[in-house]
């Protein structure tokens, strides 16, 4: 690190010199990382030492294309930094972007009074400075911001979606085409950074998404209901880190837990916001009031039917990743429309849901629990 000696200001770390001296602080397995993320051929045989070397010639000639895959997030992080001499606080970064930052092969992470912090290089401030303020890298920034928000909103509704079908769904929002390979990039390296949407033999999922394969054959068995046409400004809010969808009921049960079971505000709205991804996984009342009895004492039945009135007003108002992103009301009122006589002589009823023939002793496809013959189909 270097250390200013300047009269009023003594002792001040304000970063690393150089771009050899950052990389000589990583292990050669992160080296290895580097020239991998960076798409560096011929060099794997190369001991340390001459790694570094060769890195610290090669790096400042791929500034721009690396920028170019950023977002917005990133940007900042860097503008910061160039307008802090190299070296900015970490309190406020993520434990998994901070894994990312040596995988730029120009940004380091380190510790300053036992805070963690961020650096850039001295030698490369001027340079980054002229970088992030191209009209052309700007633009690519924001495309990059609007890639990755609009897949990680899709994805936070969709829980889990099949390879060939996340361009196609993206592209309903803005253009990819003929820039795929920009895309493709956006999205691995957003993987790497975010850590909140993965991708595996199935497809893209959702981190949470605990099992992809019953997320993708749930929503295949509703062979008739197509995914849900969220706005563009609906998945940009998704598309935030950390955002939590808050359905009708949210915050009926916040209050049940904070006025009826003095439970802190806190804790109240981080176990609705687990519940709202239970509900995602598929998981019915019963389960959710399984664990609740692990947690409260119930004082009587009706408190429990308060409870459990607050929980399935949540549940029918959560967008699910089995019903392709719609939630159950929609479901029942679009049942319940689109329930339809067939012009034959047996006059079939045919469930919109499934696209299966209903049965008088079914259950009614209009979701209110009664079999068909006493409901809709009396």
């Amino acid at each position: 690190m270097v250390v200013n000696k300047n009269k009023n200001q003594t002792n001040k770390i304000i970063g690393i010199a150089s771009l050899k001296e950052g990389l000589s602080t990583l292990k050669m397995a992160d080296l290895q990382d580097i020239r991998k993320k960076q798409q560096i051929k011929n060099i794997s045989s190369l001991k340390k030492a001459e790694l570094i070397e060769y890195l610290a010639e090669a790096i400042p000639f791929l500034l721009r294309i690396i920028i170019s895959g950023f977002d917005e997030r990133r940007l900042f992080l860097i503008k910061n930094i160039i307008a802090n001499n190299g070296v900015i606080s970490a309190k406020n970064v993520e434990i998994e972007e901070m894994e990312y930052f040596h995988k730029t092969g120009f940004m380091f992470t380190g510790f300053r009074n036992g805070d963690p912090i961020v650096m850039i290089p001295l030698e490369l401030l001027p340079s980054l400075g002229e970088i992030v303020q191209d009209e052309t890298i700007l633009a690519n920034v924001l495309r990059n911001t609007e890639w990755i928000k609009i897949t990680r909103g899709l994805l936070y509704y969709y829980g889990t979606v099949p390879h060939d079908k996340l361009v196609d769904l993206v592209e309903k929002y803005m253009p990819i085409r003929p820039d795929y390979l920009a895309f493709n990039y956006a999205i691995f390296d957003a993987m790497e950074y975010y850590q909140e949407i993965y991708i595996d033999r199935y497809g893209y999922s959702y981190w949470e998404v605990l099992d992809p394969l019953v997320v993708l054959e749930e929503q295949a068995s509703r062979k008739n209901l197509d995914y849900y046409p969220f706005t563009k400004k609906q998945l940009l809010e998704a598309g935030e880190t950390d955002f939590v969808e808050h359905p009708k009921g949210y915050s009926q049960l916040v209050s049940l837990f904070t006025q009826e079971y003095r439970m802190p505000k806190q804790e109240a709205t981080e176990l609705v916001e687990d519940f709202v991804i239970h509900v995602k996984l598929g998981h019915q009342p019963s389960q959710l009031l399984q664990y609740l009895q692990t947690q409260l004492t119930f004082e009587s039945l009706e408190a429990v039917q308060r409870l459990m009135d607050a929980l399935v007003l949540l549940m029918n108002n959560t967008r699910q990743w089995y019903l392709k992103g719609y939630t159950s009301e929609e479901l029942f009122k679009q049942e319940k429309n689109a329930l339809r006589l067939l012009p034959n002589k047996k006059r079939e009823v045919i469930s919109f849901q499934t696209g299966q023939k209903v049965g008088r002793n079914d259950p009614c496809p209009c979701g209110s629990g009664k079999k068909f013959k006493k409901c809709c189909g009396n």
